[in-house]
């Protein structure tokens, strides 16, 4: 077959002259304009590339026989190439990682093959591990017992037993983690002071070694328990005032003038919840009706409901004294005015005496 350029109508046909005028100048045009577009467009979203991590794919079905993995699969990293754009599009979920469980044939650290798939056709891999490092052990069983951790009790509470129903459960998992697992259950009662049973508490399997780390790889077998925590008061002691309580009124004319108390504090224990404010105990009412002289009374103390005071009685002293008599001073009476009573006589009156000598009386008149 001729090709269209070996007919003699185009091989002789020359092309027209414009074409042909300033070829360099028109070439050197189209490059620089190619240039300024690849500019732009990059400009606009250039070439990037970033290191992601990886989740590797290790479901412990995939393992053969009794073998399990000892500790987790860490993730891979791994880096993407692409546009600025379709790297920030990319989702790590793109990628599949995927180790040969196959290859396993002992327990221990070993390295398995990694097959690595991206299915996001925008982006390329790059600086891909081949393999991966994984921990294998044996699957095994194990009973332990539950251990119950529970919150803070309030100030003046302690709890005296936390158990478990069961207090046993069976752990699955790798068999040298079984060899330290602890079974845990967590159990917060918040500001509760008294016993308190909760069904559904979920145990957890967890490291002791480590701060009491969990163990993802280590499974419960009995999920659930029940938990019964008994709360009760702490006990403890204060040194308290002994305060004598009275009735009545002592004999008219007396007076208490004094009283002592033997023992004067007592020693009170119980519940701390209870202690607290408890810096005295009073007595049994002591009747002073009718009093007239000192008296020892030997009464009862009556501290608060559920405390108890070191003694039982104590003997309160009392003083009665005499009032003293009130002395009274009559008050002198005012003089009352001098009366002279008029004579209803008619008789005459005395002469003055005039013969007597001075400074003399006067002598009696004579009887006419």
């Amino acid at each position: 077959m001729r090709s269209i350029l070996d007919l003699p109508v185009l091989r002789d046909r020359e092309p027209p002259p414009w074409l042909a005028r300033n070829l360099r100048v028109k070439l050197l045009a189209m490059l620089l304009a190619l240039a300024s577009w690849v500019v732009v467009v990059y400009a606009a979203n250039p070439p990037d590339s970033r290191q992601i991590l990886v989740h590797v794919q290790q479901d412990a079905q995939q393992l053969p026989g009794r073998y399990v993995l000892a500790h987790p699969i860490p993730d891979i990293t791994v880096r993407i190439n692409g546009t600025r754009e379709h790297v920030d599009a990319f989702q790590a979920s793109s990628i599949r990682a995927t180790p040969s469980f196959d290859a396993i044939r002992r327990s221990g650290v070993q390295q398995l093959p990694l097959t690595v798939v991206d299915t996001d056709p925008n982006v390329d891999l790059s600086d891909v591990p081949g393999s991966v490092s994984t921990d294998v052990d044996l699957l095994g069983t194990t009973t332990v017992p539950v251990v119950v951790r529970t919150s803070k009790t309030q100030v003046g509470y302690q709890i005296s037993s936390a158990t478990a129903t069961p207090d046993h459960v069976r752990l699955t998992g790798p068999q040298r983690e079984l060899s330290f697992a602890q079974a845990v259950v967590d159990f917060n009662f918040g500001n509760r002071t008294s016993n308190l049973t909760q069904d559904g508490v979920p145990v957890i399997a967890v490291d002791p070694r480590s701060g009491t780390r969990p163990l993802s790889d280590v499974t419960v077998n009995e999920g659930t328990v029940r938990v019964t925590v008994v709360i009760k008061p702490v006990d403890g002691s204060i040194i308290s005032l002994v305060i004598p309580q009275f009735t009545g009124t002592v004999a008219p004319g007396h007076m208490v003038s004094a009283l002592t108390v033997d023992p004067q504090t007592v020693t009170l224990s119980g519940p701390e919840n209870l202690l607290n404010g408890a810096d005295h105990v009073t007595t049994a009412p002591i009747p002073l009706t009718g009093l007239t002289s000192d008296r020892i009374f030997t009464v009862q103390l009556q501290p608060q409901t559920g405390l108890k005071a070191d003694v039982v009685t104590v003997n309160v002293h009392v003083f009665v004294t005499a009032l003293p008599e009130a002395v009274i001073t009559p008050t002198p009476a005012s003089p009352a005015p001098s009366v002279t009573p008029r004579s209803t006589s008619t008789s005459t009156p005395a002469p003055a005496c005039t013969q007597a000598p001075l400074g003399t009386p006067c002598p009696s008149p004579r009887p006419t």
